[in-house]
């Protein structure tokens, strides 16, 4: 068993996405070593750290303790606009003042307790490396991921001007910050293990900065898996869900334009969970085209009220721009129900033949096209999708955490190896 100090900057039992990556991490990992978790979050802003603080308390978790750290009074000056809505890019600048404090309060722990190593988890991108990596310990970073761009062929996709600008810009700072970004390279020269959470980030950095890494999706298939009952694809309506931040990255408009190619009398309905600054046009355009009757608007609603529509549905679809093996591919994995997806971003090194469907990227055309046939395709045939969810099943296995533990174990010794051989 080992002494590990953990940074995850968000952290929650109850959220999805990256807090669920941490929360999933500390939860498998504290059955074999002790953690100590460095985290700043586990609500919407930096800071918002009192509902796990209250959840600690009533239910404490054996080998593991978590240590809040507070923004500074310049991180919260910096993270003001964000919080307001004004500037979003603010966050970035609060969230590297935030990572000083860290290392401030990693510094102290290091120096009243033994650690064998450090492990930072979370949040995936590598555009932030925070500054545990000066730490004297061996040193394991990732999965990291973030490398990849969104293709330029979907640019169709974005419904506002300012979303457009954004996109634009974020992938240019992404190139110059991959390429050049001093402390990002420095990060990943100290690793003694570095994770990379798609194999086209293994790839990307391995091309420019000449850095081996070992490729492991952020996540896995946790806890029991829930096989659909006999009885589900003997139905007259399908379900079909979508889950996300409705906003110009997750594209919801590219699922809605792909429902127009539907025959609109078909027996299916979308279930579109979550909110954003595009839901308000997303519903419009809905009904102004046709389709509003198909949709079935959750907004944000509890994890586990997600996971009960999962249950109910037939095919989980991801339509965004640039985004990797989320958490939401595995959360449908356990509820068997297979992922559609586009083909980017590492998606196929999660969703094969067997388990889901991959949308190639020609154009921004194509894809709605594509998608629109995919979708009709199962309509008329409702048996492909109680194939796929059998191939789901067949390809959990070797998504399972328990696979993920065995393979961390061994990079964490592998990691104390490297250390050591430096040092020498």
């Amino acid at each position: 068993m080992k002494d590990i100090l953990v940074l995850a900057y968000a952290i929650s039992p109850s959220k999805g996405s990256e807090y669920a990556v941490a929360w999933n991490y500390v939860t498998a990992m504290s059955r074999y070593h002790r953690l100590t978790v460095l985290y700043g979050t586990s609500g919407e802003h930096m800071g918002d750290t009192s509902k796990m603080e209250r959840y600690i308390r009533e239910h404490p978790m054996p080998n593991v303790t978590f240590v809040a750290v507070a923004p500074n009074r310049t991180a919260e000056r910096l993270n003001a606009l964000n919080k307001r809505g004004i500037c979003v890019y603010s966050f970035y600048l609060a969230y590297r003042q935030w990572h000083k404090s860290v290392y401030r309060a990693a510094r102290e722990l290091v120096r009243k307790k033994h650690f064998d190593l450090v492990h930072y988890v979370t949040p995936i991108g590598y555009r932030e490396p925070g500054y545990l990596w000066r730490l004297d310990l061996p040193y394991v970073w990732g999965p990291i991921g973030g490398t990849c761009n969104p293709s330029f062929r979907l640019l169709g996709a974005v419904s506002t001007f300012p979303g457009l600008c954004k996109l634009l810009f974020r992938t240019v700072t992404n190139v110059l910050q991959l390429y050049f970004g001093r402390r990002i390279r420095l990060a990943l020269r100290r690793a003694d293990v570095l994770i990379t959470a798609t194999t086209e980030d293994r790839d990307n950095i391995r091309r420019v900065h000449r850095i081996d890494s070992i490729w492991l999706p952020e996540n896995g298939v946790a806890g029991a898996v829930v096989p659909p009952a006999a009885n589900k694809f003997a139905t007259d309506t399908l379900h079909f869900i979508w889950i996300g931040r409705i906003d110009n990255n997750k594209a919801l408009i590219v699922l809605l334009k792909a429902l127009q190619l539907v025959d609109t009398e078909s027996p299916v309905v979308v279930h579109v969970v979550g909110d954003g600054p595009l839901k308000p046009r997303m519903e419009r355009y809905a009904e102004r085209h046709g389709v509003g009757h198909l949709i079935r608007w959750h907004g944000k609603v509890p994890r586990t009220e997600v996971f009960d529509l999962l249950r109910r549905s037939h095919l989980h679809i991801i339509s965004s721009l640039s985004e990797a093996n989320t958490t939401g591919i595995f959360e449908a994995m356990s509820c068997g129900v297979p992922t559609m997806s586009l083909d980017h971003c590492g998606m196929h090194d999660v969703i094969c033949d067997r388990c889901g469907i991959r949308i190639p990227i020609r154009s921004y055309a194509q894809v709605v096209r594509d998608m629109g046939a995919q979708m009709q395709r199962l309509i008329r045939n409702s048996q492909l999708l109680k194939t796929l969810s059998e191939g789901v099943l067949e390809c959990i296995p070797a998504f399972r955490w328990e696979n993920r533990i065995e393979l961390l174990n061994e990079l964490y010794d592998k990691a104390i190896e490297n250390y050591e051989r430096s040092r020498k």
